[in-house]
């Protein structure tokens, strides 16, 4: 490209630049307020609303309890239970034996079998 060619294309560029300026600003080749309007109503019609999704189950049962404090506070409470009926304090098994008037208790193995499998490997029975 010589000079010349250049000069030729800077030349054009303004010249499109200014009747793009002349277009913009030109009130005859803006579209009407009324025309306007029915292209966005078209096309509002046209658009597909969005659907929303029903919440899961999750998040149903999390409101039902009050949200995530109701939740935190089942939670405590499991554990607690939990915690508690593994093991429980020394004062519980005798009102207990007081209120059923004897005294239980649950074997899970007949009497004279040992099987360690059960206890976590015979542990349980090693110490005193």
């Amino acid at each position: 490209m010589t000079a010349s060619d250049k000069d030729t294309v800077d030349l054009d560029m303004n010249a499109l630049d200014a009747l793009f300026v002349e277009a913009v600003n030109d009130a005859s080749t803006q579209p009407s307020e009324s025309f306007m309007a029915r292209v966005v109503t078209d096309a509002l019609a046209r658009q597909s609303m969005p659907k929303i999704a029903p919440p899961s189950l999750w998040v149903q049962i999390t409101a039902m309890v009050g949200g995530w404090q109701g939740m935190g506070g089942l939670v405590a409470a499991t554990c607690a239970g939990f915690w508690i009926g593994i093991n429980p304090p020394e004062g519980l098994p005798t009102q207990l034996e007081t209120f059923l008037g004897s005294e239980t208790s649950v074997s899970l193995l007949e009497d004279g079998i040992e099987d360690t499998g059960i206890f976590g490997f015979g542990w349980d029975m090693e110490e005193g």
